[in-house]
């Protein structure tokens, strides 16, 4: 199984519960259920993407692994649908998030003048 795959079925697991607390009203989506309960331990408390990170004058640390959550939807053409079926359906790729742990602040950078 390839790595994407392997964190993609890792993270239909996750959701599974993750469901089921959105659904009691406990968190607003998956992804926020999944960070809360799973993710935030051992003092990993803020996430953001890579270049979220890097906007904020923060470098990711070399060798740091991403937490793996769902991205925005996407409409994706069914190559198998049938005739009266819906061609289009909505596909969820993966988005990675690192840690306040897993980065450093940028080096200063001679600005231009």
């Amino acid at each position: 199984m390839s790595d994407y795959k392997e964190k993609r079925e890792n993270l239909k697991a996750l959701s599974v519960e993750a469901k089921k607390l959105v659904k009691i009203g406990a968190f607003e989506t998956v992804n926020d259920a999944i960070i809360e309960t799973v993710y935030k331990k051992e003092g990993h408390s803020e996430f953001n993407t890579f270049y979220g990170w890097l906007s904020n004058g923060f470098k990711v640390k070399k060798g740091s692994k991403a937490f793996v959550v769902w991205g925005r939807p996407k409409q994706v053409k069914n190559k198998e649908a049938k005739e009266d079926e819906d061609d289009e359906f909505k596909h969820f790729p993966l988005a990675y998030l690192f840690s306040n742990l897993q980065v450093e602040p940028q080096e200063n950078r001679k600005e231009a003048a």
